[in-house]
């Protein structure tokens, strides 16, 4: 319960009420705050005033990561709530924070009580000071988010993840937060700008956000397609990110990773994302089964890896010779897009991460015997002995070692 020299209650009433009727007050108003959360606040606050109230100094002292926009909010708060004092009321910044942290309605009316309709450069700022992003990075963010042309901010909140993971920044430090919104990377990317690994983990599950490992680099593994096949054959849900020659970043996510053979893998969780010049997330239309594909050494069948397609049109596929792909702009398993820029390209640099944890059962390679029952049949009526069976699981791909 957060305890302050005076009760907090939003709706200001008297200071003759009794304290458990104000407490009682308090419980209701902060409903999405917990009692930790509230303790947090007050300590917080403490830091820097022990007055029932905030200076415009004391607001820019406790939200320093607000930049300019603190000034913005001070300003707006008090305006909105009609006061004529130079402080702020404590009541009134815990209950934005309490909006905030509860539903998209909630969270609207907070974003536009501090910051108006200047709420998109302000969880930028927010992020930008919070994560310590470049320019570059904050750009590509506002960009992201101004991209939604909705007039409708509770409806943005709702349908943009990333902007539902940006809007619980604000008061972080101030609710004593550690809940990370930028996942841990178990190996080093030159594709994966903080602005695109953002972008990419709002939309992933809930479970596969927070431990990506890296299964293929060309930078340290080569410019091999067998080699990559090989570590990412049976890996589990991964991303694929491309820079293509002509400097687009793109890729896509596989919802259930690669399994070398003729079927499809995945689901309409998989996505497809642009990084570079611009971020895009394009989501799975559901108009199409079939999504994440990877084969190779086949005759009659496509030879490569792809997502959403067959039959030569494809919205991503990469060439079993190594360095080529194609990408049509026009496909109906997802929104449309444009990834490269051009429907052939080149590889410039490839990286291929498992996101989430390694499958409980791993995908083994198959003995020919597997690939052809009928002959395994015949081999076996014909009272063959099966030399084969001992060799067919491979060694794992990835040591204790580089899991860790």
């Amino acid at each position: 319960m957060l305890k302050l020299s005076h009760p907090i209650r939003v709706d200001m009433h008297s200071q003759e009420e009794t304290m458990g009727a104000a407490e009682s007050t308090t419980k209701e108003s902060f409903r999405n705050l917990n009692s930790d959360q509230l303790e947090a606040f007050r300590g917080n606050i403490k830091k820097v005033t022990v007055q029932d109230g905030l200076t415009e100094h004391d607001f820019k002292k406790l939200l320093p990561y607000w930049g300019n926009f603190g000034l913005l909010a001070f300003s707006n708060l008090g305006r909105k709530k009609g006061l004529k004092k130079d402080r702020l009321p404590l009541s009134v910044l815990v209950y934005q924070a309490n909006l905030l942290e509860g539903m998209a309605s909630d969270q609207a009316e907070a974003l536009d009580a501090l910051f108006d309709d200047k709420w998109p450069e302000a969880l930028v700022a927010c992020a930008s000071n919070a994560l310590q992003l470049s320019q570059a990075d904050s750009s590509a963010l506002l960009a992201f988010l101004q991209k939604d042309k909705s007039s409708n901010l509770t409806n943005m909140l709702t349908a943009n993840r990333l902007l539902g993971e940006l809007v619980h920044l604000p008061f972080k430090d101030l609710l004593s937060s550690k809940k990370s919104i930028m996942p841990k990377l178990a190996g080093n990317t030159t594709l994966l700008s903080p602005a695109a690994q953002l972008a990419i983990r709002a939309h992933l599950p809930m479970e596969y956000r927070d431990k990506w490992q890296l299964l293929f680099s060309s930078n340290q593994h080569g410019s091999s397609f067998s080699q990559m096949a090989q570590r990412v054959d049976g890996q589990g849900p991964c991303l694929l990110v491309i820079r293509s020659s002509n400097g687009r970043v793109f890729g896509c996510y596989a919802s259930h990773g690669f399994a070398s053979g003729p079927t499809y893998t995945g689901d309409s969780l998989s996505f497809l994302f642009s990084l570079a010049p611009i971020i895009g997330i394009h989501e799975a239309t559901g108009f199409c089964k079939k999504y994440c594909y990877l084969n190779q050494q086949q005759e009659t069948l496509p030879n490569g890896m792809g997502i959403g397609g067959s039959d030569g049109n494809w919205p991503l596929f990469l060439s079993e010779d190594y360095g080529k792909g194609v990408a049509y702009a026009n496909s109906s398993a997802f929104e449309k897009c444009d990834l490269a820029g051009e429907k052939d390209f080149e590889i410039h640099t490839f990286e291929v991460w498992r996101v989430g944890p390694l499958p409980a059962v791993k995908h083994a390679e198959k003995s020919i015997l597997d690939k052809d029952p009928q002959a395994q049949a015949l081999l076996e009526l014909a009272g063959k002995k099966m030399h084969s069976t001992a060799y067919r699981d491979p060694a794992p791909l990835l040591s204790d070692d580089e899991e860790e």
